[in-house]
């Protein structure tokens, strides 16, 4: 009976704890939008866009009337990861909209576990393409925004021009692995209540960041980086609405063929240093894309982008340009 009490009152004081933290967080009123002009010498336009009855923040740069790119960040990040590409694409001459996804950064955060499925994350990219006036449009992803790109290349490709993919397998080299599973413990644990919000918003999200940095090539990441991003986890709500990707079901592939070969140009760009994404699982992508399709670079860890922004625009750019086989 003691124990018992005593679990009861651990309970309550792990739940009591969590509440206040959780509810600790306050939206910033910090600028990244303006920093990363000062940073890249362009103009951008940051607007709320309503895609379909869900507010989402993009960032927009480059020619209005341009060939659309579209850049969907993943997990803790947010546009912000993707600054150095927007100058360069937008210079190369696309239109280019970096969105926030649902629950992350300026963009809304619905209630419920049912708002973060990833039918829900492509509906909102789609939402932006119609609101925009885009009848296709090229898209550009990492990590959970290459998981959003799956589910729109199985299920959209008829909006999709092509799928350039960082850090993100095909799920069929991604669920077959063994491999995976060793190192998507962190998955399981997110689907946990309350603990990982817990976990992420003890030390002013200091975990996050030190994550950031242990997994990632040494010197990829400043403090004052760091500091931006924690500025968008500080943000009311963030922290599980972040999360709520991984406390939802898998992807929608019905509609995947069989040989779960894309009937669309998908690029793959992966760092065989990825600590998220085993080499064998990144290889065994070209089963689905072709060796022409996968580029795995030794070296270079799941942040790939921030590690080698110049190296991955160029292979956005020279992809998007490259003729399309028939």
């Amino acid at each position: 009976m003691r124990k018992l009490t005593l679990l009861t009152a651990g309970v309550f004081i792990l739940f009591a704890v969590g509440t206040l933290i959780l509810s600790s967080g306050g939206d910033s009123d910090f600028d990244e939008v303006s920093l990363a002009e000062q940073q890249l010498g362009i103009s951008l336009e940051s607007r709320r866009v309503d895609a379909g009855g869900l507010q989402l923040h993009v960032v927009f740069a480059g020619p209005q009337d341009a060939e659309p790119v579209i850049l969907i960040h993943g997990f803790p990040q947010f546009w912000y990861m993707w600054r150095e590409h927007i100058g360069i694409l937008a210079k190369a001459g696309y239109r280019v909209a970096a969105v926030d996804l649902r629950g992350y950064n300026r963009s809304d955060k619905p209630s419920g576990r049912a708002a973060y499925s990833y039918r829900e994350y492509a509906r909102d990219i789609i939402g932006l393409m119609d609101a925009e006036g885009w009848n296709q449009a090229n898209i550009i992803s990492h990590d959970i925004g290459a998981v959003v790109t799956w589910q729109l290349i199985f299920n959209n490709a008829e909006r999709l021009s092509r799928a350039v993919i960082f850090s993100g397998a095909h799920p069929l080299a991604f669920s077959n692995a063994e491999e995976q599973s060793e190192v998507s413990w962190y998955r399981t644990f997110f689907r946990l209540p309350i603990l990982p919000e817990l976990v992420m918003r003890l030390g002013g999200m200091s975990l996050t960041a030190k994550n950031l940095v242990a997994t990632s090539r040494p010197g990829t990441f400043t403090d004052a980086e760091l500091e931006i991003y924690q500025a968008a986890w500080d943000r009311e709500h963030a922290i599980d609405s972040m999360l709520g990707a991984y406390r939802n079901d898998g992807l929608d592939l019905r509609s995947m063929p069989d040989d779960g070969r894309p009937d669309m140009p998908v690029l793959f760009i992966n760092g065989l240093e990825d600590k998220f994404v085993p080499a064998s699982v990144a290889e065994d992508t070209r089963n689905y894309l072709g060796s022409d399709n996968v580029v795995l670079y030794p070296g270079l860890s799941h942040w790939i982008l921030e590690e080698e922004p110049e190296l991955t625009a160029l292979e956005m750019i020279e992809f998007l340009q490259r003729p399309i086989s028939r």
